[in-house]
């Protein structure tokens, strides 16, 4: 008997450390789209959306370079996400939650970026961001219809 409980303590401290990981990578994948390089990369980008006119064509290799910091770190997030996804029905609820974290940021980015993209190419010529952008359009796919 007391075997049977240690077996069933386990496997219940098991699930809970799982479930807590995965909210945790949810959080941690929210902090690397809010802060440090990503935010100073999507800064930039929000000026040249906004205020195309305060950008200086002496600092678009910088936008670019921003651009495809914005875009990498969506990258993380859509195998973070799919990382959260695969863990099975106990996944559903941290699934949610960082959908609901980043979906703002998505669906402003799905709007903006080709718009970024234009403006970079219409300056520094093509930009060769198709691996890239490829996880952003699943990333927007899937948050965005969920």
């Amino acid at each position: 008997m007391l075997s049977i409980v240690s077996l069933c303590t386990s496997i219940a401290v098991f699930y809970w450390q799982r479930r807590h990981g995965v909210f945790d990578l949810a959080r941690l994948l929210h902090a690397d789209l809010t802060g440090g390089e990503v935010a100073k990369a999507r800064d930039m980008l929000g000026t040249l959306v906004h205020s195309p006119g305060s950008i200086r064509d002496d600092t678009l290799p910088e936008v670019r370079t921003a651009y495809f910091t914005l875009l990498w770190c969506f990258d993380r997030l859509y195998a973070g996400r799919r990382a959260i996804q695969n863990g099975g029905t106990a996944s559903r609820r941290p699934l949610r939650f960082l959908d609901r974290l980043i979906g703002s940021q998505v669906a402003y980015w799905a709007e903006n970026l080709p718009r970024v993209r234009e403006e970079l190419a219409r300056h520094l010529g093509p930009i060769e961001d198709e691996q890239s952008l490829w996880a952003f359009e699943e990333l927007k796919r899937t948050v965005l219809l969920a």
